[in-house]
């Protein structure tokens, strides 16, 4: 008879812990039910909110002139330093045409022409950071709606 009893006892106790685990389903179910449906849309929302944020500052009319101006002025600058180094590249094959062959050249004549190469050479890196820059700027989502007609990017040129 004790066997029974025993064999009792062990159904009960195995009853137990099925009920332990089932409620410990049900909870986990509930937790990441409440976790979904609570907190999920409330992280959806602060996203949502953070864009609204952006646009916020981004659509102001300050905001919109300083862009708009800025990439206006900024092109201008870059078809300026253009004609600059045009300029200056025809100044060097002009003086090379003047003097001749550089290695009859006297040392002033020689300073004058790596004054001028130095000249170009600058010119020429002043433009590839205007063209970087636009470029860098034309790529930011929240700056390139302010071009107006004017590229989405700029081309380098080569010399």
């Amino acid at each position: 008879m004790k066997l029974e009893g025993g064999n009792k006892m062990n159904k009960k106790g195995s009853a137990g812990w099925i009920a332990f685990g089932v409620i410990g389903v049900i909870v986990i179910i509930a937790f990441s039910t409440i976790f979904h449906f609570w907190l999920g849309p409330k992280i959806f929302f602060k996203n949502v909110d953070v864009a609204h944020d952006i646009i916020d500052k981004t659509i102001t009319a300050e905001n919109s002139i300083y862009n708009y101006e800025w990439f206006k002025t900024q092109y201008e600058k870059i078809e300026a330093s253009e004609r600059q180094i045009s300029n200056t590249a025809l100044e060097v094959d002009e003086y090379k045409e003047m003097y001749g062959d550089p290695k009859d050249w006297d040392y002033i004549t020689k300073d004058e022409y790596s004054r001028l190469k130095t000249v170009l050479l600058g010119q020429k890196n002043f433009y590839e950071q205007l063209v970087a820059d636009y470029n860098a700027r034309s790529n930011m989502d929240n700056r390139n709606i302010f071009k107006d007609k004017l590229p989405f990017d700029v081309d380098k040129k080569i010399w």
